[in-house]
């Protein structure tokens, strides 16, 4: 087996804040990964009242990362549901450099996996098999907060920059198909009650992943239950309180480490990308200011800072902070793994069924007024035979 790292694209300069940018994918050998790593940078003003802005994290900005052929969807996920469910299928997050302080630059790896690991001479990209490969990438950098103060950099001042890398296997390769990682739905709930999603039944599923989004929230405010049901009950493989679920996950997944940089005042909230359950530290970034950790309940973090005085600081006089997080609920998505994840015979056989359901049961009582948050993202991973 002879695999080599290999660079697509570097640093390539875009000055548009939203874009949707296609490449073309003109290789011929077997790709376990695509990484796709992006930088952008915080405006040079700090937010301030009344809407005290701050930069978002960068994978709220990534509307869409896919891969594709024609009118065929490869691959295709927003920049949270990729950068989590690398994590879930490695065991470990990609890499990630959150800043929020001004003019400092974020830089966010989100790759693209078709394989069981990063090795799979199996399931695997082969180019060979696809007339016209792309990779397509839409973004907005106003995705969040507007550009400006506390938020992003307009790009025509500073260039957005997209670097695109390959892990290719040149000799030992034996394709047999590529895992398939798609968003089957995205909604906001309309209030208490049951939402059904029909799953895919063409191919094998090896997992299923749903993202449950409540911004300074707990997961188990949106989504409070996870059914997954096969022919109207014949078989239930999960029928989960949300809260159970996620201790269930301690036995699926590692805890995976988040880490970030922002830009705080005292008792201001930030997000730690680590869902629900999580735990983690925070220090001060500065020999002259003293920051304790309030709390790590929700998808958020809250801080005391204090300088040596005593005095407690306002939002004029934000302050730099690193944190480090543990979590098995990245970007706050619950997981399920469908058997051994090493043995395709093992992934759930669909093709049998009639129909296989998701029911998830929530609970927000009022529809927020933005169609964006609370959000609830569904994903398969299917085993694709060529």
């Amino acid at each position: 087996m002879k695999i080599r790292d290999t660079c697509l694209d570097y640093q390539h300069a875009f000055i548009q804040n939203a874009l949707t940018w296609t490449f073309p994918i003109n290789i011929v050998d077997p790709v376990t990964e695509f990484k796709i790593h992006f930088r952008a940078q915080c405006n040079a003003t700090k937010g301030a009242g009344p809407n005290w802005y701050y930069p978002p994290p960068v994978p709220y900005l990534i509307k869409e990362i896919a891969v594709i052929d024609g009118s065929e969807v490869i691959f295709a996920l927003d920049g949270a549901e990729c950068w989590a469910m690398s994590g879930f299928d490695l065991g470990y997050l990609p890499m990630h450099r959150h800043h929020e302080y001004p003019d400092a630059t974020s830089h966010w790896c989100f790759p693209i996996h078709f394989g069981r690991d990063l090795t799979d001479p199996e399931w695997i990209f082969d180019p060979k098999k696809f007339r016209n490969p792309q990779i397509r990438i839409t973004w907005d950098l106003a995705a969040v907060v507007p550009i400006g103060p506390g938020g992003m950099k307009d790009a025509a001042d500073r260039a957005i920059e997209i670097s695109i890398w390959a892990k290719i296997m040149e000799e030992g390769a034996r394709p047999r198909g590529y895992l398939m990682t798609k968003q089957v739905k995205e909604y906001t709930p309309a209030g208490p009650g049951d939402e059904v999603t029909w799953l895919p039944v063409d191919f094998p599923i090896r997992k299923l992943m749903v993202r449950s989004y409540v911004e300074n929230g707990q997961m188990g405010e949106s989504t409070e239950h996870i059914k997954i049901s096969q022919d109207q009950d014949k078989w239930i493989p999960v029928d989960l309180a949300a809260d159970d679920f996620i201790r269930l996950m301690i036995n699926w997944f590692p805890e995976m480490e988040t880490a970030g940089d922002p830009w705080m005042a005292h008792h201001e909230y930030r997000e730690h990308f680590g869902g629900w359950l999580g735990h983690g530290l925070v220090c001060s970034g500065t020999a002259s200011m003293i920051v304790a950790l309030r709390g790590w309940t929700s998808n958020m973090f809250r801080v005391a800072m204090e300088d040596d005085a005593g005095t407690e600081q306002d939002h004029d006089n934000r302050q730099e902070v690193y944190f480090l997080g543990l979590t098995r609920t990245p970007m706050d998505c619950f997981c399920y793994p469908f058997g051994d994840q090493e043995n395709a015979a093992d992934w759930l056989q669909v093709t049998p069924m009639g129909n296989l359901r998701l029911i998830l049961t929530h609970a927000i009582e009022t529809p927020p007024a933005s169609a964006e948050w609370p959000l609830v993202q569904i994903v398969t991973q299917q085993a694709h035979p060529y």
